[in-house]
């Protein structure tokens, strides 16, 4: 499947197309939508993603996010209701909350920037990706390990090591993301005050988006 002697261009375009990916799934996650985006959505702005998720066999889940898209165009209010969707998801606290955040999930609903968030931050420190100075979050915040990979997954576009490259994000998702992103998930799918499901049905997309992404970087990884 992936020769890890040379450049593979399967790799190479996979990449981008993961960088995408995972960049659209950080700028969800990083703040409310702006109108403008609202509406490119419903205009048919993210439908070359929509095409890419059907092909890895995600079109339930991508057609239940483009169904809040339609809802959207059925009313006026949207921007603002969906602002409120999101602040009350991810802007208010509770132990029992779908806060972004890893720490709240792995220090026992504990206070941010835990264990976690240190390590994320080593992390980044050692690593040739910053953070955009405006996102003034922990940085274990969804939108930040996502956006990792966003960056990651651009840059690693041309390496010679398929395998090793590929090894390196496995390990980073299962350390960063894996051992919580379902709880998360789980908790968004609780909520039943939400005004529109948008956020939920892309978490639900993004888990299963994980999943997949994982089996493939093991087997390149593993080099078939």
């Amino acid at each position: 499947m992936m020769n890890s002697a040379r450049f593979d261009p399967e790799w190479g375009a996979a990449c981008q197309m993961r960088s995408q990916i995972y960049g659209w799934f950080s700028t969800v996650f990083a703040g409310e939508m702006a109108p403008a985006a609202m509406a490119s959505c419903q205009e048919g702005g993210a439908d070359h993603l929509w095409a890419v998720f059907t092909a890895l066999g995600l079109g339930r889940q991508a057609e239940a996010v483009a169904a809040v898209f339609k809802a959207w165009a059925a009313h006026p209010e949207a921007p603002l209701e969906n602002a409120a969707d999101f602040a009350a998801l991810f802007l208010l606290e509770g132990r029992a909350a779908p806060l972004p955040y890893a720490s709240h999930y792995l220090d026992g609903g504990g206070p941010l920037y835990g264990a976690p968030a240190r390590a994320m931050r080593a992390f980044l420190a050692s690593s040739p990706w910053r953070l955009d100075e405006r996102f003034k979050e922990p940085e274990d915040h969804l939108a930040v390990i996502l956006g990792v990979l966003a960056q990651w997954s651009r840059d690693c576009g041309r390496v010679g090591d398929v395998a090793a490259c590929a090894a390196q994000q496995e390990a980073y998702l299962d350390a960063a993301l894996m051992p919580w992103v379902e709880q998360w998930q789980a908790r968004m799918d609780a909520v039943d005050t939400l005004a529109f499901r948008y956020y939920p049905a892309v978490a639900a997309l993004l888990v299963a988006f994980l999943h997949v992404d994982r089996e493939y970087l093991q087997a390149c990884a593993e080099g078939e």
